[in-house]
């Protein structure tokens, strides 16, 4: 383990076997900074954990392995690899991501730049090498009407219907955002410290926003830095359990709208239009199935 990384990579896991080779070398490949790699596995019943430990036998200064007796969801997974992290960045990276060459470079020289810089993304691409739109602002109430009536896919490129996830912005400019996604996202860990981690509260989905929504509070901000590559296979650990991460996501963000935007009336409102797009949602899966 190098003695003083300067990041630390988390990266939490759960039936990823897949994946996560692809993912660790990439890491190592294609990064100069001095990195450490906190892999922790939240009970997989694939062969996650062997291919962890292949990776540290081939990698042992480098990886440190983290195995839950039970599955604690992503946000409390990540909050344990963040605690004993020892570098000056956290980088948050999904299993099914793989770094571009020198991606993790410019992430760190463009953070070091700016004291109230809090957080820098990179521009996610999907496998084929087309962008995944990953910037969004932070939501509010008429986001959610937008979204469950389908006018935000109706009218992509408006400003307003589809305000929440920025499908008018082309991904291809530096700028200051509210919240990308954090798929793959690089910290100070000193403001990471600062606001707390992520809050347990959530168990999956809405972490990111809620990290992101405390960063601005405590006046840091977070910019997009699409000189900045990284491959994201969107989608792979939920569509592992379609049905169940539905539920999960409509929890987590009714969760966040009572944490930061109290109101009976439209929480309620919120809540039965969650339930019943919810519903629709899995029936849909089934059918695909």
């Amino acid at each position: 383990m190098p003695e003083n990384p300067e990041v630390s990579v988390v990266i939490v896991t759960w039936n990823s076997a897949e994946e996560i080779m692809r993912c660790v070398n990439s890491v190592i490949k294609n990064s100069d900074v001095k990195t450490e790699i906190i892999a922790v596995d939240n009970n997989s019943s694939d062969d996650t954990k062997e291919k962890l430990e292949e990776l540290k036998n081939q990698n042992d200064n480098k990886l440190i392995l983290i195995f839950n007796s039970d599955n604690r969801g992503y946000t409390k997974a990540c909050n344990q690899g963040m605690k004993i992290a020892k570098g000056e960045y956290i980088f948050l990276l999904n299993p099914d991501t793989e770094l571009t060459d020198g991606s993790l470079d410019i992430l760190t020289s463009k953070l070091n730049l700016n004291k109230s810089y809090g957080a820098v993304a990179p521009k996610l691409l999907n496998e084929d090498g087309t962008i995944q739109k990953s910037c969004r602002n932070f939501p509010e109430y008429r986001d959610m009407f937008f979204e469950m009536t389908l006018l935000s896919r109706i009218f992509p490129r408006s400003k307003i219907f589809s305000r929440w996830k920025m499908n008018y912005f082309d991904h291809d400019s530096e700028r200051e955002v509210d919240q990308p996604m954090a798929a793959a996202l690089l910290l100070k860990k000193s403001a990471a410290e600062e606001i707390g981690f992520f809050d347990s509260r959530f168990r999956m989905f809405f972490n990111d926003v809620d990290i992101c929504k405390k960063l601005s509070h405590h006046g840091y901000k977070i910019i997009f830095c699409p000189d900045a590559k990284v491959i994201h296979k969107k989608g792979v650990s939920i569509y592992k359990d379609r049905a169940n991460m539905i539920r999960i996501w409509n929890t987590d963000c009714a969760e966040y709208f009572n944490k930061h935007h109290k109101n009976y009336i439209l929480q309620v409102l919120l809540s039965a239009g969650l339930k019943l797009t919810g519903i629709v949602r899995i029936l849909l899966y089934k059918l695909k199935k």
